[in-house]
């Protein structure tokens, strides 16, 4: 198969993730939906627009149950163990955005506020949100391979 301007094979991005949750007075919850997301092999015209997106997202659904009726905060983060893909492609060159919002940021290794809920009650209906993925793409910079980005998506739960 070939792209065209000398890049041939292919690129696979996985996106692993670890979910580690904090648990505090009441029992927390973070489900993960759609995980590990994996972004398809990119063509010509992917190249061309400098990006190939994951078009389905991983979906997260925050809730608490359990003990008292004490309002929470209630924190999604997302980080990389990595930082790099593999080879020299920069971790930040994979882009993540809320569902309800057109801003995409650079995956880091730092822990990122996706969103926080607050104030949250043993009584409330969960809440959710989607993650979209996209890996920034460079004819020159990116040979055909297989790109892993090793992602740790965070709740934090604490008293406001």
């Amino acid at each position: 198969m070939s792209w065209g301007k000398g890049l041939s094979g292919q690129v696979l991005f996985v996106l692993a993730l670890l979910v580690p949750v904090q648990v505090r007075a009441q029992q927390a919850t973070l489900t993960l939906i759609n995980a590990p997301a994996t972004l398809s092999t990119p063509t010509a015209a992917d190249y061309n627009a400098g990006f190939v997106a994951e078009p389905t997202g991983i979906t997260f659904l925050v809730g608490l149950s359990g003990g008292g009726n004490t309002a929470r905060t209630t924190i999604v983060s997302i980080r990389s163990t990595a930082s790099t893909m593999g080879g020299t492609k920069p971790i930040g060159d994979l882009q993540w955005r809320r569902a309800d919002l057109g801003t995409w940021n650079s995956v880091t290794t730092s822990n990122v506020v996706i969103q926080i809920v607050t104030p949250f009650r043993r009584n409330d209906p969960p809440w959710s949100n989607t993650i979209f993925f996209r890996a920034l793409l460079s004819w020159t910079a990116d040979p055909p391979g297989s790109y892993l980005a090793p992602l740790v998506v965070t709740l934090t739960v604490t008293t406001p």
